[in-house]
């Protein structure tokens, strides 16, 4: 595949008079305006690159679809931007889209970064928005199966990387130096800055070695870093290697707290419980230790908390039976299936939000005949808006050809 062949173009929303739709700075950080004004200006416009037009509004279920071919969503500190990998169906490669909650203003992000060159995703902001943090594939990875495998939700054979407005605009800034390895393959899963952006937490494997039921996906550990800027050039320091629990299989950081004394984090942190058994589990620095917050077989993850912090929102697979034949490589997809739900801080009253896999359900029908035509639909990446009513989250699911899916949504929770 010949990437240079296949020109990265951005796009912005217009409004009628075909002028781009710019909003008043004064509801922006300055630091968030500035980078996506660098950013933006450096690519063309480009209408009819996505030819679907988005926001789609189904008021029948309560459901606005943002964007199209989206793998994962970040919200802005100040909660004006949504951001997400998106990936081109021109060549399968994923970029970095932002667009506001209302699905206005849409732009492409890293569209024309002269490097990295491939996959590019699991975006996360700096709370100062002046620092737009991401896993990025290897450019030097070449066979077919460790390009699918270095994807941000899978993140083999990937970097972690910034952009920031200087010193060079639409330059990104690599912050970590892994090379690629077929056998041993090191990476970047899910990044998330502290509230305070002092500090970024990610996921990585540590060691791929199969050694039993667990670690399928071999060993993995969280790294803890000091986030720094200084004359505008972001990097990392003082790392740190955690492998809470009793078992050190597979992790992926998924949210901070407010405070920043304590990390979500999906795991099978149990003894010879498999990676098709993730849990959600609460981090607490001070203590060092980490609780359980859902107790089940099933397949538990991407949580986060809500505005106020009383409560989480996840995807899980319970009351869906879903049986993965295999685990190996990326066929847990095949199998997949999850919803939305939402817990208290400490575990208690989980209930289900979602129903998009239920029969006769309205969920169920609207996502097959508005969205595709599928038997099975996988909740993955999701953000409580600011507002505390409505959540947006990534509705997954197994396109043509075994290629994956996905819809960027707002949801209002009093549907």
């Amino acid at each position: 595949m010949v990437l240079s062949a296949m020109k990265r173009q951005a796009v912005l929303d217009r409004d009628a008079s075909g002028a781009a739709c710019i909003h008043p700075a004064a509801r922006w950080g300055a630091g968030l305006v500035g980078l996506l004004a660098s950013l933006v200006l450096l690519a063309p416009a480009h209408p009819s690159a996505q030819g679907t037009r988005f926001p789609r509004v189904y008021k029948d279920v309560a459901v606005t679809v943002l964007d199209e071919w989206v793998a994962d969503v970040d919200l802005s500190a100040d909660g004006t931007r949504l951001t997400y990998s998106r990936r081109d169906p021109r060549d399968w490669y994923l970029d970095i889209w932002s667009t506001r909650p209302s699905g206005r203003e849409k732009a492409c992000l890293t569209c024309d970064l002269p490097r990295p060159t491939k996959h590019r995703g699991a975006p996360a902001w700096h709370p100062s928005g002046d620092l737009l943090v991401f896993s990025a594939e290897i450019d030097d990875v070449r066979t077919r199966k460790a390009d699918r495998l270095a994807e941000p939700g899978t993140a083999l054979n990937t970097n972690l990387w910034a952009l920031a407005p200087e010193p060079a605009p639409g330059r990104a800034v690599a912050l970590t130096g892994h090379a690629t390895d077929y056998k041993d393959a090191k990476g970047v899963l899910a990044p998330a800055v502290s509230r305070d952006g002092k500090r970024i937490a990610w996921a990585g494997p540590v060691d791929r070695t199969k050694v039993g039921k667990g670690y399928e996906w071999g060993k993995w550990a969280i790294f803890l870093a000091d986030l720094e800027v200084e004359d505008g050039v972001p990097s990392v320091r003082n790392v740190q290697v955690l492998q809470p629990g009793e078992q050190q299989s597979f992790y992926q950081v998924d949210d901070w707290s407010r405070d920043g004394r304590r990390l979500l984090i999906s795991a099978n942190a149990e003894p010879g419980k498999g990676v098709a058994s993730l849990d959600i589990h609460e981090y607490d620095f001070d203590t060092e230790r980490m609780r359980r917050l859902t107790e089940t077989s099933d397949w538990d993850y991407h949580a986060h908390y809500s505005p106020d912090g009383r409560q989480i929102y996840w995807s899980s697979s319970r009351d869906l039976q879903a049986r993965f034949q295999s685990v190996e490589g990326l066929n847990w997809r095949r199998d997949i299936r999850t919803e939305l739900w939402v817990m208290n801080r400490d575990g208690s009253d989980p209930r289900r939000l979602t129903y998009f896999n239920q029969a006769g359900h309205r969920d169920r029908t609207w996502f097959r005949s508005r969205v595709f035509r599928t038997s099975r639909v996988f909740v993955t990446d999701n953000v409580c808006l600011l507002d505390g009513t409505r959540v947006a989250a990534v509705l997954g699911y197994e396109a043509s050809g075994g290629q994956m899916g996905g819809v960027l949504a707002i949801l209002n929770l009093d549907r």
